[in-house]
This record gives structure tokens, C-alpha cells and sequence, in this order.
């Protein structure tokens, strides 16, 4: 295991420079300035950022205004904790939001209306939808299969709800006056605290939870769908189905054929295992409790558990080397943790001295980017970029820069806040450029959220010239930027990658230089070529 001490300090300039202020800013008064909170969510489908202020959520996107999706007005103390966007594959951009109350509301960015809303009995932490589509039978029609979307919702007692979700065209809401379904897979007993952060690996077959109990658990989702059939089949034997011992697919389509016979819905306790927006009463929003028959995963179902010192809300999978799990540690933890999904295996540690919010890898180079929230007085970043595997630091933002857009009575001139969340950021450097051509807003506009207002750079000699579309901005359509949510109640979008990448794939040091490792990943080594 390679451990890693605090990041290298010198007073040369860094390998790679980037921006020490961010090119972006979004006014986003009554953000809560909440470690346990993720209200950041970016849709690749409909190009638009999510953003939940306080009880409400906006949408944004570049050169157009500030939208307000069609929620019903919740109090103000039913906070939004989390956001959430299905995948780009299903093309559907649907919007799962997460509040304090316990209520998940599903919305896609293309419908007028919300079309599911469930409540858990507890307040719901975290939102996560898998980034790839799943197939399975239709909920409408169990002989025919459909691609669903996976949606984990984890709350303050630290359960998993597992959920597939069928989402209709327009075409076939119109055709077969049917919204889709909501099919609750499995109830998971994880944490014994509250669900900090979620994350699914790129080939969607781990999910990784971490949770205030200092613990990050990771479960393969074909083991759990294993003991969901076993689950099942038990079940059924019990009450004499002849379904018992079939395939969990093949249940599915068991339970769509009783629904489909005329079964009263309540009656029986296989209906209640489907949230089904085909009856004519609930055409619309979806409103109910979760399956009480929900199928219960037992704790200790993980396939690893990794132990840290506070809490676990940072937490990301490489998305070029599925099984590369990056973990991130609260205050008294202050610590990146590198795994091996597979066989469980530590491969790093980086001690960077701070309170760590989000991880978030390269897409086009082995490097990852990481936030912090609070700090000792060693760490004076509250950006950081490491490389991997050697985990050395190759590019720092520092905490104070004066921006002009200081919390007003703050009293730290130049005090840019704390870093709560941050995710990735795509598009080009002259993408809608023309767009951006307007004056910049002025920020603080009483009463409204996410006011635009361009920020120059240092290393520019004026406003106008380094505005996001001139040439300066060296950031790619593959790689984008990223985009951290403050504590000053700010969204501010930062150039982090720059420079040519080097190739990623096929190539030895994926996972930390273990060859054995490297040799159950099917890695190839790097060898020197004689000529």
C-alpha cells in the first residue's frame, strides 16, 4: 500500500497552472451550507444544471434563464438534501430530488409535470441514479423487456432503497395512457447512521454507500440481485406460488401477469411490490409510501466494508478502470483512501489535512480532483488535483483569493467559503459563446437564485478578454470543468485540467503498479521496445 503525506509545498511555480479563480459564478442565495447535503446535479441529455436553494430547485444552463421545475410547494423546512440525474444512455433526463421530509419526487426536464413522488418513513440523504440503463421486463407488458433506469435512495438511518424505473416516451403516455413504473427491488439494511454519499461504478455492477457511521460499504449488485431471487423464491415457496425457484426476471413478469388478471390492487401483497401509474386515478403524479412488502436485504450483504476515522461522503469510481475506488474522509479523517473494488484491497492513502467533499476523476488523464470543506492551517487549497498512482499534487486553488464576490458579512475579505459539493462539467471553450456576449449581472438580486456573473482571471489583463469562449480557456468538450457549491452561497465553475493528457488505457499503474492486481483486471504491463 503506497501512503502518501501531505501535499508536496513549494515556492516554484506548479507542474501544470491552472486558473486560481473560477471563470463562472452563480449567485445562489439560501444554498445551505451543509457537509451532508448534495444539491448539485448536471443532465448531459438536456445540457442543464440542477441546483436545490434551500426548499426549491432551479434550472439552469448557459445562456438562457433560470427555470423552476413544476414541484408543488413544499414548506420551508423540507429542505432539498440531494439531487440526481438519470443517465445520458436512457435519454429520458429525469430529475430525482431527495428532501429532509422523506419524499423523492421524479421529473423529467421534458414533461410539464412531475410524474412519480414516493415517501420513505425517513428523512432521505442521498439520491444516486445508476449511469447506465438496465433491462428488464416492462412493468406493463411482462412478455416484452424495456430499458430502466436504477435509482438508490438512501436515508438518515442508513437503509438503501433500491428502485428500477420505467420511464414512458411521450408517445406511449399519449398512446397507452400509461406514465411508466416504479418497482421497488430491495430494502437494504447498510449503515447504522445516516447515508452520507453514493456512487455507482461505470459498468453499474458496484454500488458504493458511505455513511456517518465512518464506514464506506460497496456491494455488488449481482450478489444482491442473488439474494433478491433467493428472497423471492422462498417467499413464494411459503405461499405456495407456483412461480417458486424461477429466475428474478421471470418473477417480475409473474407479478405484471397477476396485476394484468384483474387483480384488486391491496388485496394482494405481490401488488404492493409495484408503484403502477397506469390506473386512471393516478395518471399524473404518483403519490404513496413505499412497498410495505418490500424485500429486505439483511445488513452485512457488502462485499467490502472500508473503515475511516469520520465520516464518508466523498466517494467516486475511475471511469477508465471500473474497479479504482476513490474515498474521501470528514474532519478527523482528512484523508483520500484509493481501493480495489474487486478484491477489497487498499492501494493508496493521501493525507491532505482537510475536511473532504467530493472526488471527482479525469476523464482523458489518471488524475483525480478533489474539495474541501474544513481545514487545518496545513492545508491552504480548497481545489486540489493529484495524480495517479503516484498521488503527488500537480494543481492547488488556493482558500482565499480576492474575487469581488465575498459572502457579504463574512468579515474574511476575500473569504471564498468552504467547497460543500462539486461535479463534472462538460463543453467546450467556444461552446455558446455568443450567448456570453451580454454585460455580466450583477450578484445579490433579493429574492431570485443563480444570477449569473462572469469572473475574470489573474492572469488575464481584462474582463472582456478572458471571457468563457475566448481562447484563453484551454478546457476540452471531453473533459469540461468542475462545479463547486460554496459556502458563501455561491456555484462557482473552475478550470482544474488543462494541458494534453496521456493515454490511459491498456496501460500498467491503473491500479496502484500491483501487478497481481493489474493481471485479475487483464492490465497489460508496460514494456520497453527494443528496435
Amino acid at each position: 500500500m503506497l501512503s502518501a503525506g501531505s501535499p508536496k509545498k513549494s515556492s516554484k511555480k506548479l507542474p501544470r497552472p491552472v486558473p486560481s479563480t473560477p471563470f463562472r459564478v452563480l449567485d445562489a442565495p439560501l444554498l445551505r451550507d451543509d457537509f451532508y447535503c448534495s444539491t448539485l446535479a448536471y443532465c448531459y441529455t438536456a445540457r442543464v444544471l440542477a441546483v436545490g436553494l434551500g426548499h426549491k430547485v432551479y434550472i439552469w444552463s448557459e445562456g438562457t434563464h433560470v427555470q423552476h421545475p413544476p414541484f408543488k410547494d413544499y414548506p420551508v423546512s423540507n429542505h432539498v438534501t440531494s439531487l440526481s440525474f438519470s443517465s445520458q444512455l436512457g435519454g429520458h433526463s429525469i430529475l430525482a430530488v431527495g428532501r429532509h421530509g422523506g419524499q423523492v419526487t421524479l421529473w423529467s426536464t421534458f414533461d410539464s409535470e412531475p410524474r412519480f413522488e414516493i415517501e420513505i418513513p425517513n428523512a432521505v440523504s442521498n439520491v444516486c441514479f445508476k449511469g447506465r440503463t438496465t433491462r428488464r421486463p416492462s412493468s406493463r407488458l411482462g412478455s416484452s423487456s424495456a430499458d430502466v433506469e436504477e435509482l438508490a435512495i438512501g436515508d438518515e438511518r442508513g437503509q438503501i432503497w433500491y428502485y428500477s424505473v420505467e420511464w414512458t416516451s411521450t408517445k406511449w403516455r399519449q398512446r397507452y395512457k400509461w406514465n411508466g413504473a416504479m418497482v421497488l427491488l430491495a430494502k437494504i439494511k447498510a449503515h447504522t447512521q445516516q447515508i452520507c454519499g453514493m456512487a455507482w461504478s461505470p459498468d453499474g455492477r458496484y454500488l458504493a454507500t458511505g455513511g456517518n457511521d465512518n464506514f464506506c460499504l460497496l456491494f455488488d449488485t449481482i450478489e444482491l440481485i442473488r439474494k433478491i431471487e433467493q428472497n423471492q423464491s422462498v417467499s413464494a415457496e411459503r405461499a405456495g406460488n407456483p412461480g417458486a425457484g424461477c429466475a428474478f426476471s421471470d418473477k417480475l413478469y409473474l407479478l405484471q401477469s397477476y396485476l394484468q388478471c384483474g387483480n384488486s390492487r391491496g388485496t394482494n401483497s405481490i401488488n404492493s411490490a409495484i408503484l403502477d401509474a397506469g390506473s386512471p386515478e393516478s395518471r399524473r403524479t404518483v403519490e404513496g409510501s413505499p412497498p410495505k412488502k418490500a424485500i429486505p436485504i439483511p445488513i452485512d450483504s457488502h462485499k467490502h466494508k472500508f473503515l475511516h476515522a469520520a465520516a464518508v461522503k466523498a466517494i467516486a469510481f475511475s471511469p477508465w478502470q471500473p474497479t479504482l475506488l476513490a474515498t474521501g474522509g470528514g474532519t478527523n479523517d482528512r484523508c483520500i483512501r484509493f481501493y480495489h473494488a474487486t478484491s477489497g484491497a487498499c492501494l493508496a492513502i493521501i493525507n491532505v489535512y482537510a475536511q473532504v467533499t467530493s472526488l471527482i476523476w479525469s476523464k482523458t488523464r489518471r488524475e483525480i480532483a478533489a474539495t474541501f470543506g474544513y481545514a487545518s492551517p496545513e492545508h491552504p487549497y480548497r481545489i486540489a488535483v493529484f495524480a495517479w498512482p503516484s498521488c503527488q499534487q500537480v494543481v492547488a486553488i488556493p482558500w482565499s483569493i480576492a474575487t469581488g464576490h465575498e459572502r457579504y458579512g463574512s468579515g474574511v475579505p476575500g473569504d471564498c467559503g468552504r467547497a460543500l459539493w462539486a461535479i463534472s462539467y462538460p463543453g467546450g471553450p467556444n461552446e455558446m459563446a455568443h450567448q456570453l456576449a451580454e454585460p455580466p449581472t450583477t450578484r445579490r438580486h433579493p429574492g431570485h437564485g443563480l444570477n449569473r456573473s462572469d469572473v475574470g482571471s489573474e492572469d488575464s489583463q481584462t474582463a472582456q478578454s478572458n471571457r468563457e469562449g475566448d481562447t484563453w480557456w484551454s478546457r476540452t468538450a471531453e473533459e469540461g470543468c468542475i462545479i463547486v457549491a460554496s459556502s458563501d452561497e455561491s456555484v462557482k465553475f473552475h478550470e482544474v485540467w488543462s494541458g494534453t493528457p496521456k493515454s490511459i488505457a491498456g496501460t500498467s499503474g491503473l491500479l496502484g503498479g500491483s501487478a497481481i492486481l493489474e493481471g485479475l483486471e487483464g492490465i497489460e504491463k508496460e514494456t520497453e521496445v527494443i528496435r
